[in-house]
């Protein structure tokens, strides 16, 4: 995934036969990127254990039909998602499982981490979890979540 948050970016590709090695086709694409819009915030307490942590939370279906959506995240090498396919009833809501890592490795990693370039504290880390319709892929809506790692 690219993230440029609210940028437009331009690309050139070029397409080279590789026999004769003439530009064939030439493209220019640009790309536009907006922060997503969040609409749940969640504040998770991981306590400090080398196990991996379980929590859920609640993903809604807003429409009056039923609706498949798939659940991301920002951050797949810390939080993972126990099941990235949910269909969701009409007018409901269904928990979603995940799992959340605190090794030695990761916590470098969360230390390192800078999301949004904000400074962040070595206890805390925001990640997001992304709400697509699952047919189209169509971002529907993203949670930000903070987890706070409790001291060893």
């Amino acid at each position: 995934m690219i993230f440029w948050a609210g940028r437009t970016k331009k690309f050139v590709v070029s397409v080279v036969n590789s026999n004769t090695l003439k530009l064939e086709r030439g493209f220019l694409i640009y790309g536009k990127s907006e922060a997503p819009r969040i609409t749940q915030k969640y504040v998770m307490q991981v306590p400090a254990t080398d196990e991996a942590v379980r929590r859920r939370i609640a993903i809604r279906n807003p429409y009056g039909l039923p609706k498949t959506f798939r659940i991301t995240t920002s951050h797949p090498d810390i939080i993972k998602i126990t099941d990235q396919l949910m269909s969701v009833p009409p007018m409901g809501k269904l928990a979603c499982e995940m799992f959340f890592l605190r090794s030695s490795h990761h916590q470098q990693t969360i230390e390192v981490s800078n999301l949004f370039f904000n400074k962040q504290t070595h206890s805390d880390f925001q990640t997001l979890l992304y709400i697509s319709d699952a047919e189209t892929y169509v971002q529907e809506e993203a949670y930000s979540v903070t987890l706070v790692f409790e001291e060893l």
